[in-house]
């Protein structure tokens, strides 16, 4: 790899960027065998895509693409290349019934989502599911059991697991489980000439002595679009210190109005390139990454998600090509700089967004009052690795803040004014403050302890404790704790985990049931099921998000209703609106049968070892719920109703 250091000097003002790149382009894709693998779904005809490689989805990438099966199920899926069932699986989620075709070159091409499997494959999984008395199930053939020519027809489509809808979900992986993306393989069923469109543009500061527009806080942009196709922001940018800009951009294909990720970014400024991304390839292993690649913060209180065009820390992914800056911009003058982002999808079509930003003076001076306002109220909060401290309505002539760390008081003047709020920037890193003092008014920051990424720790406070693995973290973490009778607040929910942390909490009214009473995330005013096991007043749990944990009972059991229990079949609906269904079960006079689960509508249905055979004698249907309640019912088993059609006589 070769590197080149690359400096603007403008009239005695000074911007580096320094970049890091191949020789060649890092957007220029390897190459990929065309003719190699046949499109699954009807071959050879248009077809649609509703989401691609890269899509930005709940705690992840989108692994390949989803193809439109007309919003209905049951279209033939086609083996895209000779090769054999390397792995089949049944989920209640996820991918729903799924295959795995392993290939003579060594990759894997994967289907999901499938209504069922052709026989003799559709025959093998229901009897390992008899044998092992289980509907969710993993099995892994010996390589050569099942084989299937390209083109032959290996399952029917369907909207099993997780799926939102009717479609097929396929992927095709290396030899070494990276994802790879479909499209580059040539697939003709599939046009596209429509270019990407831009939505958000978000331009934060990075550290404590960053700035946008005089502010140390995101600013979001949203580009408006040029007669020429060219995007450009509605109003001016202005900065200082090291920024970093987050984005919100979809590719569009023609014929639908889907919205997809997008295959390649570019930004340059001044000319220079600072930062390229690249969806092209990335592992399996790493998906839960994703979290710390998009602003997860707002992703979870609105649902939007900013895809970061810089790398942050605790990036695993190999996506990007950078520079010492990371992508980040540092401006250090007070000149206009020229800033292009440059989207493209998998099919090279375009679209560039072109601003400027302007350097603003790094202290520029406070205004002065000849007042004394106290604050109405004092905020704090923990962004990165920096404390704000928000007073509002303060005013002063001698404005300071005082805060107390370790038996020590440090006063600081406000960093900037906010509107009508005083504003004052702590570096944790330095101190870590309990409280703040502004004006009459003290607050508590809750500010426990800094947890450092790739280390094992446990911090024990009163009550409670929280234990990190060495695999918990993407990035240090200012941990912020408070306990409040039967709740726990661990930080916010803003603040992602790369993996489990394990919480121990014993709360202030330990309950008489503990049997039911369980640990829930509350979340937008719903309580979601996290779990947990008592050992004497502490219950432990496991969990990969923070945020408020209560204490709370579910002693309501299960809902089972049976819409059929004749000798032909069962089914029913069984639902649980608190803790959720954990496990259930339906025995036939004694005999384990298999009941299908769709999770998505509650339902269940039965499946026979043997068709031929009739169901006799009494039904038992256990449903027992994340809290352990159950629903037990038994029934006899009827004869089928027969419902005879009426037949008009025509009159002559």
């Amino acid at each position: 790899m070769q590197y080149y250091f690359r400096a603007l000097v403008r009239t005695g003002f000074f911007v580096a960027v320094l970049i890091s790149f191949y020789h060649h382009s890092f957007a220029q894709k390897q190459s990929y065998p065309k003719g190699y693998y046949q499109f699954p779904i009807r071959p050879g005809l248009a077809n649609t895509l509703a989401g691609g490689l890269g899509d930005l989805r709940s705690n992840h990438f989108h692994a390949g693409l989803d193809i439109r099966t007309e919003q209905r199920e049951g279209l033939p899926v086609h083996a895209a290349a000779e090769g054999y069932v390397y792995k089949v699986a049944i989920q209640r989620s996820g991918y729903g019934n799924v295959i795995f075709l392993r290939h003579p070159n060594g990759q894997t091409t994967v289907y999901g989502h499938l209504l069922r499997f052709s026989d003799p494959l559709a025959r093998y999984v229901r009897e390992e599911q008899y044998k092992k008395q289980t509907f969710e199930i993993d099995l892994f053939p010996e390589p050569g059991k099942f084989q299937f020519k390209k083109g032959e027809i290996i399952a029917l489509s369907g909207n099993t697991g997780g799926s939102a809808g009717p479609h097929l979900h396929f992927e095709i992986r290396d030899s070494k489980d990276n994802y790879l993306n479909p499209l580059y393989f040539g697939f003709n069923e599939i046009k596209d000439i429509t270019p990407p469109k831009f939505v958000n543009l978000a331009i934060r500061p990075l550290d404590i002595n960053g700035r946008v527009n005089g502010q140390f806080e995101r600013r979001v942009f949203a580009p408006v679009k040029l007669k020429d196709g060219t995007y450009r922001l509605p109003y001016p940018v202005t900065a200082t210190g090291i920024i970093g800009m987050d984005l919100v951009a979809h590719d569009q294909m023609t014929g639908t109005g889907f919205r997809y990720g997008l295959q390649c970014i570019e930004i340059k400024m001044d000319g220079n390139e600072v930062f390229s991304y690249n969806m092209e390839i990335f592992p399996n292993a790493s998906t839960r990454d994703y979290n710390n690649l998009i602003d997860y913060e707002t992703e979870q209180k609105t649902g939007q998600r900013f895809l970061k065009c810089y790398v942050p820390d605790g990036n695993n992914f190999n996506l990007y090509k950078t520079g010492s800056f990371k992508g980040k911009l540092n401006i250090t003058d007070t000149l206009s700089h020229e800033v292009r982002i440059k989207v493209t999808d998998s099919y090279e079509n375009s679209s560039e967004l072109i601003f400027d930003i302007k350097g603003e003076p790094q202290n520029p001076p406070l205004p002065a009052y000849d007042m004394e306002v106290n604050p109405e109220w004092v905020q704090t909060d923990v962004q990165e690795n920096t404390l704000t401290v928000k007073a509002k309505y303060y005013r002063s002539s001698i404005p300071v803040a005082t805060f107390f760390a370790g038996g020590k008081e440090i006063k600081k003047e406000p960093d900037f004014y906010a509107g009508e709020s005083a504003v004052f920037l702590s570096d944790l890193r330095l101190y870590r403050p309990d409280s703040v003092k502004v004006g009459n008014t003290t607050v508590k920051t809750y500010l426990r302890s800094q947890i450092y990424p790739e280390t094992a720790f446990i911090y024990q406070g009163e009550k409670w404790s929280v234990d990190f693995q060495n695999t918990s973290l993407f990035d240090t973490l200012f941990l912020v704790g408070q306990r409040n009778f039967n709740a726990l607040t661990i930080n916010n929910r803003g603040i992602a985990l790369k993996d489990f942390v394990t919480v121990s909490f014993t709360p202030e009214n330990v309950p008489d049931d503990k049997a039911h009473t369980h640990v829930y995330r509350y979340v937008n005013g719903e309580y979601r099921f996290a779990g947990g096991v008592w050992t004497e007043n502490e219950i432990r749990f496991d969990t990969r998000e923070l945020g408020t944990f209560v204490i709370q009972a579910d002693t309501v059991p299960p809902k089972v209703r049976l819409v059929e229990n004749s000798k032909k079949r069962i089914r029913g609906y069984i639902w649980d609106p608190l803790s959720g269904i954990d496990f259930y079960k339906a025995l036939v006079n004694g005999e384990w049968v298999l009941m299908n689960y769709d999770a998505k509508r509650g339902y269940i249905w039965s499946e026979k070892l043997d068709e031929s055979q009739a169901f006799e004698g009494e039904l038992m249907l256990e449903v027992t719920d994340g809290a352990g309640n159950s629903t037990i019912l038994r029934t006899e088993l009827t004869e089928p109703v027969v419902v005879h059609k009426k037949v008009r006589k025509r009159k002559r």
